[in-house]
């Protein structure tokens, strides 16, 4: 009995310290912030948007659950109008976010992140002017956007670097 004890013993030290040496560097499917897996995204796209709704949230626990691993996002309030969930491509992406006067189109800096994680926005007050100006920067690479919706179709805009995620009815 102690002989396979100190045998039993021997193969869990051994096995214990071959996961100790590990990865160096994890397989790029594995890197946090890299493509989100269940994210289409296309060459070029910097960040995902989701339409949650007009003053109200609708259907949060399918977008954290289905992108976000269940994770509850930050919420930034700019005026009381249209919530919007984004989320970038990358996990090293800066985020700054400001606020556009309707009056003299000036903006000014509302929140700035060097490291930004997906978080919900709400904005935009006014039907025909975005208030919000979204700016995501990978390297060298900026996108900049003002998600809003579309008064000639109803259809989600999220800017030409932007994948949009919106749920549709009965999807």
């Amino acid at each position: 009995m102690k002989k396979h004890t100190v045998w039993l013993l021997t193969l869990l030290c051994l096995l214990a310290l071959a996961g100790c040496g590990g990865q160096t560097e994890p397989p790029a499917s594995d890197l946090a912030g890299d493509d989100a897996p269940s994210i289409p995204f296309q060459e070029g796209q910097l960040y995902a948007v989701a339409y949650l709704g007009y003053q109200e949230i609708e259907d949060l626990a399918y977008y954290t659950e289905t992108y976000l691993d269940g994770a509850e996002p930050p919420v930034y309030y700019l005026s009381d109008g249209d919530f919007y969930l984004v989320v970038p491509r990358y996990e090293d992406t800066a985020l700054r976010l400001y606020r556009r006067d309707m009056e003299t189109m000036e903006t000014e800096l509302v929140c700035e992140d060097p490291r930004c994680r997906p978080f919900i926005l709400q904005c935009n007050v006014s039907d025909i002017f975005p208030d919000a100006v979204i700016s995501l920067t990978h390297g060298e690479d900026t996108a900049e956007f003002s998600p809003y919706i579309s008064l000639e179709n109803g259809s989600v805009q999220v800017g030409e670097r932007g994948a949009d995620i919106t749920r549709v009815e009965g999807g």
